[in-house]
């Protein structure tokens, strides 16, 4: 049980002797306990200090607190009660202290990056559709960094995920416009500088003040579950490929000797044809010029007809021209009168037989 104070003290007072004479000079005699005023002492409120004079150091450190400092790759953004006021460049700077004003630093020179494919959540990112129906998995790159410091930091919620998720929507939709053989192969260039303009031209609907510096494919390979499907109907498309290269090897030689040959006979018919054009217009001449002898001397020029003609039918044979009666000894020595017999040379005559 607590022992109550007062109680005690009052019980100690009634049982103690009082002094006749109080001690002078240091005497030894008894003086009454003073622990009521001990006590009394303790009870009595305590008058607490004034902190009038905290005021001014209160006011001098809230003002002290508007100094800042921006670094050379950042930019400053002052924004007065929550709206945007003004921006500053690299320096010690001041604002009004808050909740009046205050600041956002932006970092406009650095390169920033992120990769869509990895991860946990990469499956599920990197899964996409191609124009010829295939299914295709494409972990890829995005390089970007801040164009407009204001509106990276105050016209959209979160610029970092808002150019990620429209990364992902481009390649998706630049992807779609690709068939499958083309983004494994030779299309890959294509597809990054595609995508990377459709993202640009995003950002700038969407007012995120970020600019896309490159967008570089990693890897793009098809599903496990399908690999073996792909990779037979990968082989067939390449004996198909080689067998057009063949066929094509084959017309590359054969065409250009059908052209030679044809062009080698265009220039032998045209060769006859001037050939044969010319022969019947000298003979048209020389028909002209005969006729013209004809209707100066008809009977001369009949019998020199006669004779070119005989001469023409029998180029290689022997020919004897008679005339008259002149020619009548001659008849059996030609076989004219007779058997045929061959005639006999003139150095033979006058031999016996």
């Amino acid at each position: 049980m607590p022992m109550d104070w007062d109680e005690w003290i009052k019980k100690r007072q009634k049982g103690a002797p009082r002094p006749s004479k109080p001690p002078e000079n240091g005497g030894n005699g008894s003086q009454k306990p003073k622990i009521d005023d001990f006590i009394q002492k303790f009870k009595k409120p305590t008058k607490m200090p004034s902190l009038w004079y905290l005021v001014p150091i209160v006011i001098a450190l809230w003002l002290v607190s508007g100094f800042f400092t921006v670094e050379p790759y950042e930019r400053g953004l002052i924004q007065r009660f929550g709206k945007y006021s003004t921006s500053v460049e690299e320096g010690l700077r001041y604002h009004l202290p808050w909740p009046i004003e205050s600041v956002t630093k932006v970092n406009f020179t650095q390169t920033r990056q992120f990769d869509v494919g990895g991860g946990n959540r990469g499956l599920d990112e990197a899964t996409m559709l191609t124009n010829d129906e295939n299914i295709v998995n494409v972990q890829f790159v995005v390089q970007y960094k801040v164009d407009n410091p204001v509106a990276y930091a105050f016209h959209i919620f979160d610029p970092d995920k808002a150019i990620r998720d429209a990364a992902i929507s481009a390649m998706r939709e630049v992807i779609g416009r690709n068939t499958i053989y083309g983004a494994l192969t030779d299309k890959r260039a294509a597809i990054q500088e595609d995508t990377r303009e459709t993202l640009q031209a995003m950002m700038v609907k969407y007012g995120t003040g970020l600019m896309v510096n490159n967008v570089e494919l990693q890897d793009v390979h098809v599903p496990n579950e399908v690999i073996q499907a792909f990779k037979d109907v990968t082989s067939a498309r390449e004996d198909s490929e080689r067998f057009i290269n063949e066929s094509r090897g084959y017309r590359n030689n054969k065409l250009p000797e059908a052209e030679a040959k044809a062009y080698a006979m265009i220039a032998q018919a045209q060769a006859y044809k001037a050939e044969r054009v010319n022969i019947a217009k000298g003979d048209s001449a020389r028909f002209s010029a005969l006729l013209a002898e004809y209707r100066k001397a008809p009977e001369v020029t009949r019998q020199r007809l006669i004779l070119e003609t005989m001469d023409n039918i029998l180029p290689g044979a022997e020919k004897y021209l008679l005339t008259g009666h002149s020619g009548q000894s001659l008849l059996p020595l030609l076989g004219l009168n007779g058997p045929a017999r061959l005639p006999v040379p003139a150095a033979d005559y006058g031999k016996g037989e």
